[in-house]
């Protein structure tokens, strides 16, 4: 009862905190567009009928912000505040299934996480708009929530209905949101297949949800409201958009991954990389091919960090640079070399060893959860070259990439933990004993 009331203060006083944190967002833009909603076109469902042949999918998250500003400011910023702790608690319970941390240790990390290393132009776009914020933050969150329910199965942890119902609607929200959709049926998919790997079968609550994530993201994706914004981008913003072909957007997906990562978020990489050495070589020895390949990852990734706070602080290029240049589609050059296709090739397959080592960085498991967001988070970002809003959108996109990226450096460090418990408890008893 006492750890009860405890737990239930500590959430009353980040609810609190993350009040005061959405106090400082203000209706700015597209928000005004979306509050004068109802009155535009005489109803609520008169603006969904508008929306949906008009202008997109997005109609449950942006519609509830519709609703929303129907009301006094704070009507938005306690539910925003509601949908950080939703975010929070199924970080612990997605990524430390294994109860390694605490949910106050989770509550206090990650947000100084957050806010440490995604760019503050990044999270004004979608943290601190009211329209962006009900995709990227609220969008995350119902993800979380939508495959809890398959990360249980890998835990061995019981399903309740509770779980399912919540799944349900985390499921049907971010199925609304185009990229926190391709990014969750992504996962669903590579964590099915490998409970049907592992098992050789599967729950059919669990099929049921799959296809309700796939069939959910496909309705939506395929409103007519998609098709009228495609053709309103592409004159707007990228009238040559159909000259590229489906190499060109594979190409240009591949460049907008690695180009923004590395301009915005080298510090999560490299963070990534040395958490994921250091764990392997616990358990690796030095002349293991897999940790010969690691070594070299992690020095590839030092040496891209080593350019880019050289790029960043004086803006020039310097005889490194040469090394992590990529093919950029959108350019005035024509072709390529053999030579920059050849180092585009060896930046892209660091970025895949990365994320196999990933999986192997438990010596007695695959670490399939963090592989899943790890690979799924890219793609989320890769999907870009395949829209006329590559530009329009800004740095919007790329949140839930870095987010998710985040995420995995939780579950891996979690992962490993419960792995090695007893060499752990060691190491926290040694520290104890000598007051560190």
């Amino acid at each position: 009862m006492k750890n009860r009331s405890k737990g239930i203060i500590w959430y009353a006083i980040w609810f609190v905190i993350f009040f005061l944190l959405s106090s400082y967002i203000e209706s700015r833009e597209d928000d005004l567009i979306f509050k004068a909603g109802i009155e535009s076109y005489g109803s609520f469902g008169g603006w969904i009928e508008w929306f949906s042949y008009n202008w997109g999918g997005r109609i449950i998250p942006q519609g509830l912000l519709v609703l929303l500003l129907q009301l006094p400011s704070v009507a938005f910023h306690l539910l925003n505040a509601l949908a950080w702790i939703i975010l929070l608690f199924y970080v612990k319970k997605d990524f430390d299934i294994e109860d390694i941390f605490s949910m106050r240790f989770v509550c206090c990390i990650f947000p100084l996480l957050i806010f440490t290393f995604i760019s503050s132009k990044i999270l004004t776009g979608t943290v601190f708009w009211k329209c962006a914020n009900v995709l990227y933050l609220w969008g995350s969150a119902a993800l979380l929530v939508a495959v809890y329910p398959l990360i249980k199965i890998i835990g061995c942890k019981n399903i309740t209905s509770i779980d399912y119902l919540f799944s349900i609607v985390g499921i049907v929200y971010a199925s609304s949101f185009e990229q926190a959709a391709a990014l969750m049926c992504g996962v669903f998919l590579l964590l099915l297949l490998y409970v049907l790997y592992s098992t050789h079968s599967v729950q059919w609550q669990i099929v049921v949800l799959s296809l309700l994530a796939f069939a959910s993201a496909y309705f939506f994706s395929t409103l007519p409201g998609n098709g009228v914004r495609l053709k309103i981008e592409v004159l707007g913003q990228l009238s040559k958009y159909d000259m590229y072909s489906f190499l060109d957007k594979v190409l240009w997906g591949g460049w907008y991954v690695i180009h923004n990562i590395e301009n915005e978020a080298i510090f999560i990489v490299i963070m990534l990389a040395i958490t994921v050495v250091f764990l392997m070589q616990r358990n690796r020895k030095t002349k293991d091919p897999i940790m010969i390949g690691a070594y070299i990852m992690l020095g590839y990734f030092m040496l891209c960090t080593i350019n880019q706070i050289g790029i960043s602080n004086r803006g020039q290029e310097q005889f490194l640079s040469k090394l992590f240049r990529l093919i950029q589609i959108d350019s005035v050059e024509f072709g390529f070399s053999f030579s920059l296709a050849l180092r585009s090739v060896v930046h892209f397959l660091v970025y895949v060893y990365l994320g196999c080592c990933i999986l192997v960085v438990c010596p007695d498991k695959m670490e399939i959860i963090g592989f899943s967001f790890y690979f799924c988070s890219l793609a989320s970002m890769w999907i870009m070259g395949f829209s006329p809003t590559i530009y329009a959108s800004i740095s919007r996109p790329r949140f839930l990439c870095y987010f998710f990226l985040l995420c995995v450096e939780i579950r891996i460090i979690s992962s490993v933990m419960s792995s090695e418990k007893g060499e752990w408890e060691k190491l926290v008893l040694f520290l104890q004993k000598r007051n560190i």
